[in-house]
């Protein structure tokens, strides 16, 4: 019991000071970071995978379908486990089994045997935002809370840069199995850090609301997943995700391709601009969660909608100005740049919304619900930006016809109402 107490105490202590706070954004960080290089480091393994099982386009393309099927469907589950067992045990958990589930995938044998292990890898990736995502909730305060949540989600554009650009070069020279297990103990040596820097808990005085109508007692999950769809302001904040997933999914999976057939740049310099493009995404965190805290404390949708309109208003200027072959390269990386910043910096700002509008005994099965539409999206949108640009010819009309769409959906992140975000002293 002293040693329960200690460890409160400390854990407050900690998170009134601006070492403690770093300290835990830092754990926070390594979840991401550890995420994204077993992700973009497979996938950038994937032509040595296609060459060893002569695997045609079709059956590469379900190595991502299989893995965000199952982080789809887990998501709002895996929310739940969040409010059960506290972010650190469920970042643990989400870290370990991605771990070892990447060291199982440079053993296997079959490829089918490798998609099963990517759809099982579902649940690592599913849990490691709502814990990271409540643990931002529960550390800080709401002065900081949205650069909070864009630095530590950083980790992730960080860790695809590394993984796409590391592990191809280890796969060449050491054969892709044997980098893919590489990038599995590094994952795992990336959960003993988070074991030893992160601790749960915070301060009471920065805790976030409970909505009305969410009491404090302990109910079971269709309960907490009734009170979260029966409150429409929050449900539809949730819902409105889909405006992230289909911009996000969309540019993510044909950016690479639209630079090469449609610009007609250099495969190699195709891949500098969709570094560019992540780089741009990271700043793009920052800086909107930084937009965030100092302009729209009072209405953090205002801002939300801001980048979704912005998401927006980027397909729209691609689809005018942005389809012909293109010869001056530095505008490329600038346009790369601008389109990451405006299309991948959402998630800081947009689930700091979701927690604040959730309270923190809901942050984590209401950040679960909120992905479940994002991801759903991210799977639904490719394809069919894909085939628009098959039937055209380029993807100029795609750029066009989801600009709309984008634009149109961000609307829905505007409340009817009066905001009710008042954080409790």
């Amino acid at each position: 019991m002293k040693n329960g107490l200690n460890a409160s105490s400390q854990r407050k202590k900690d998170s009134n000071t601006d070492y403690g706070l770093i300290k835990i954004l830092i754990a926070l960080f390594l979840p991401y970071l550890a995420l994204s290089v077993a992700q973009n480091g497979f996938l950038g393994l994937l032509p040595f995978v296609r060459e060893e099982f002569a695997l045609s386009r079709v059956q590469i393309g379900y190595y991502s379908t299989f893995f965000f099927i199952s982080a789809s469907f887990l998501s709002v589950f895996s929310g739940s486990i969040v409010d059960s067992f506290g972010p650190k045990n469920s970042m643990l958990l989400g870290i370990g089994s991605l771990g070892i589930l990447l060291l199982l995938q440079g053993l296997s044998p079959l490829y089918n045997l490798i998609l099963i292990l990517s759809f099982l890898s579902g649940l690592g990736f599913s849990i490691i935002t709502p814990s990271a995502t409540k643990a931002v909730m529960l550390a800080t305060s709401q002065e900081k809370r949205a650069f909070s949540m864009g630095f530590t989600q950083s980790g992730f554009g960080l860790g695809g840069i590394l993984g796409a650009s590391i592990l191809p070069f280890l796969g060449e020279r050491m054969g892709w199995r044997i980098a893919v297990q590489i990038a599995a103990l590094m994952v795992l040596f990336t959960g003993f850090f988070v074991y030893k820097l992160y601790h749960d808990g915070g301060n009471s005085s920065k805790r976030i609301n409970t909505p009305a109508g969410m009491t404090g007692k302990k109910d079971t999950f269709p309960e907490r997943l009734s009170s979260i769809i029966a409150d429409k302001p929050l449900f539809r904040i949730c819902f409105s995700g889909i405006v992230f997933g289909i911009s996000e999914g969309a540019l993510l999976s044909h950016f690479v391709v639209f630079l090469t057939e449609d610009l007609m740049i250099s495969k190699v310099a195709a891949g500098l601009s969709f570094a560019t493009l992540h780089m741009g995404g990271m700043v793009g965190l920052l800086m909107w969660g930084f937009f965030s805290d100092r302009f729209f404390r009072a209405d953090r949708r205002l801002g939300v909608f801001l980048i979704g309109l912005s998401s927006g208003i980027m397909y729209l200027f691609f689809g005018l100005f942005v389809y012909r072959p293109f010869q001056n390269q530095v505008l490329v990386f600038i346009f790369s740049f601008l389109f990451g910043f405006l299309v991948l910096g959402w998630t800081g700002a947009y689930l700091t919304t979701v927690g604040e509008v959730a309270g923190d005994r809901h942050a984590g099965i209401a950040t679960g619900l909120t992905l479940l539409f994002v991801r759903g999206a991210m799977i639904i949108a490719p394809p069919i930006f894909g085939l628009i640009a098959d039937i055209n010819g380029s993807y100029r009309y795609s750029w066009l016809i989801y600009s709309f769409v984008i634009i149109g959906m961000s609307f829905l992140f505007l409340p009817k109402k009066s905001p009710k975000l008042s954080i409790r002293d």
